[in-house]
């Protein structure tokens, strides 16, 4: 297959996704309107449901919106000092009040100080610390350490893995996995693309695997700074 058919299947694939997507939401956000409008609804009840699926709507225009922002290349960064540790413990705080059935664990060895934006790291985080609570059977564990100069997080999931002929291509826009596992939460996996555009935008690096003890591993690699924004020596 030449490049360009592979790159207008991949496009036919996101937009199906992203339809999919965004009319699962609208159909039950009219279901229940429509319901009330005929008397046949619980108010409480369609009012949550409605609530609920408008946030949805409104996570994945906003991807997209992101999305089209980095490949303009309008995002701005403003790099400076930031403790990985301290927003490690932020984005599993943050997934646990999304995902209260799954156990998020961070672990942390004290301080790593990268430079980056702070909220678009607080966001790649979050990207990934939430997308293994979708997979997570119970357990998702958030590890940040030092290696070689490099601040090291990794997204352990304990749910079924993911496939090897799809692991090349976890991080692409347009790509739909084959042999995606079914989530709790649909989703067109336009987070996951989100986290590899910001932190190859602040000079680090992502990749997916196997989690040691079974499930997903996706991991972040940024250059380590000392407190005063100085690369260590």
């Amino acid at each position: 297959m030449c490049i360009r058919d592979r790159s207008r299947g991949l496009e036919q694939q996101f937009l199906l996704s992203v339809s999919h997507d965004l009319r699962t939401p609208l159909t039950s956000i009219r279901g229940y309107a429509e319901a009330l409008d005929d008397g046949k609804a619980d108010p409480k009840k369609a009012a949550a449901v409605i609530r609920a699926e408008s946030k949805r709507l409104e996570r994945l225009v906003a991807d997209l919106l992101d999305l089209a922002k980095l490949q303009a290349r309008s995002f701005t960064f403003s790099m400076q000092p930031v403790d990985v540790a301290a927003a490690v413990h932020t984005a599993t705080t943050g997934a646990a009040g999304s995902w209260p059935e799954i156990t998020f664990h961070p672990f942390t060895t004290g301080p790593l100080i990268v430079s980056a934006d702070p909220d678009r790291l607080a966001q790649a985080l979050a990207n990934l610390v939430e997308n293994a609570g979708r997979f997570a059977r119970s357990t998702v564990a958030v590890t940040a350490r030092q290696e070689n100069g490099v601040a090291v997080i990794t997204v352990d999931d304990d749910g079924p893995g993911i496939a090897a002929e799809d692991l090349p291509h976890v991080f692409e826009r347009l790509y739909v996995a084959r042999h995606a596992p079914r989530r709790t939460e649909s989703s067109s996996g336009l987070g996951l693309a989100i986290v590899n555009e910001l932190v190859t935008a602040m000079g680090g690096t992502v990749s997916a695997g196997a989690a040691p003890q079974a499930g997903a591993r996706l991991e972040i690699r940024l250059p380590l700074k000392s407190p005063d924004g100085r690369q260590p020596h």
